[in-house]
């Protein structure tokens, strides 16, 4: 967890500098803001990590550690046949359709994101 947390921290910071610099030069909103979701994506990753997954002990961590150590690791159980992931795909670029096109298509995107999340949650158990 170690690696992930510091890659992920810096990854985080340095779309914060970016998203800074991006404004500073261009006065642009729109990249701007995309710039700025990654940073606050990046950390929000980074911030998961270190509440809840603050206990891992992950082979990676550990610096002898060989790619043989990690065989038959479980890192969780991954429904193969399931349309959820397609039709979450729909519904992110229905967000992203209606940010251009027409805001009532990304309402209707952002409702069905959260229908899939609630379904995922439910498939996962």
């Amino acid at each position: 967890m170690k690696v992930g947390l510091r890659l992920f921290l810096s990854s985080g910071a340095f779309a914060i500098v970016i998203a800074v610099v991006y404004w500073l030069l261009a006065r642009e909103p729109a990249g701007t803001i995309l710039l700025g979701f990654l940073a606050f994506a990046l950390s929000f990753i980074a911030g998961y990590m270190i509440v809840a997954e603050r206990e891992a002990d992950l082979w990676g961590d550990d610096a002898q550690a060989k790619n043989t150590e990690a065989v038959g690791e479980v890192v969780g159980t991954y429904s193969v046949r399931s349309p959820l992931p397609i039709v979450s795909a729909a519904a992110l670029t229905c967000v992203g359709l209606g940010l251009v096109v027409s805001p009532t298509i990304a309402v209707m995107g952002i409702i069905a994101i959260f229908a899939l999340g609630a379904l995922f949650i439910v498939q996962s158990s």
